[in-house]
């Protein structure tokens, strides 16, 4: 873990995304799409080799300014890893452009939705999984560097609370932690706390759409892209699910973390 600590923030994202890829190569050998698990398999051997290799080029390289190495490693994960995650995604389609897998793949990332897939059914179940992953990841991102580096340096919308009468024990909290622990052990903190939030309440609002009777495939990818707020589906859209009412009043409930800030506090 404290080598994991020193090495450059985009390094251990990109070793995360690769690992990441094992998860619709398991799922393509279970649906028995071969071809569609070689490719993200492949994908993983060779992205986690290129981590490596960075990793050991940079393990003794320690920036001046931490939190501004951060700050370039979050926004170096936004433009160059949609870049890595479309290479898999661009080989299983393969009747497309790696332009349109790269611009799909930034959507998922950053959770804004669009596609350049509205037929659902051109993709494979495998390659949909893939999609509500990595806007799953990218909000998952965006959650722990909020207040890991933002809210320390009242950045993001924070310096309006920093501001602002509400929030200020939040804040106050936020600036005594900048005080006594340096970016990194701020990041593997507050990911090591919120990352169990974040999957436990995928998990349950995962088995209630079950619960509710829909596809556990299905209720899945919905799970992820509500608390991603990425609104990804494999079938096109709630109109589509199963669950019907009950399913969309789950979500609806579960949007809650995404509508309000009190939650997020």
């Amino acid at each position: 873990m404290a080598w994991i600590v020193r090495l450059p923030f985009f390094v251990v994202l990109m070793g995360l995304g690769a690992l990441a890829m094992i998860v619709p190569a398991g799922h393509a050998v279970v649906m028995e799409d071969f071809t569609t698990m070689r490719v993200f398999f492949y994908g993983f051997i060779l992205f986690s080799i290129l981590t490596l290799l960075i990793g050991l080029a940079t393990s003794g390289y320690a920036p001046k300014n931490v939190a501004r190495s951060q700050l370039i490693g979050l926004l170096s994960a936004f433009t160059v890893l949609p870049l890595m995650f479309a290479v898999p995604f661009y080989e299983a389609v393969g009747n497309t452009t790696y332009l349109n897998a790269w611009f799909e793949m930034v959507s998922c990332f950053t959770t804004t939705g669009a596609t350049v897939y509205d037929n659902a059914g051109r993709l494979t179940p495998s390659l949909h999984l893939w999609r509500g992953l990595v806007g799953w990841l990218g909000r998952l991102l965006m959650w722990v560097t909020a207040v890991s580096i933002f809210a320390p340096m009242n950045l993001g919308g924070f310096e309006v609370r920093a501001t602002g009468g509400a929030g200020k024990g939040a804040i106050a909290s936020f600036v005594q932690i900048a005080k006594i622990a340096d970016p990194s052990e701020r990041l593997v903190r507050f990911t090591v706390t919120l990352t169990p939030i974040y999957v436990a309440l995928t998990a349950v609002l995962w088995i209630g759409l079950v619960i509710m009777g829909e596809f556990p495939y299905i209720a899945l990818i919905h799970a992820m892209s509500t608390l991603s707020t990425s609104g990804i589906s494999p079938i096109g859209g709630l109109y589509f699910a199963a669950s019907r009412f009950w399913g969309e009043l789950l979500i609806l409930c579960f949007f809650a973390f995404a509508l309000s800030r009190l939650t997020f506090s």
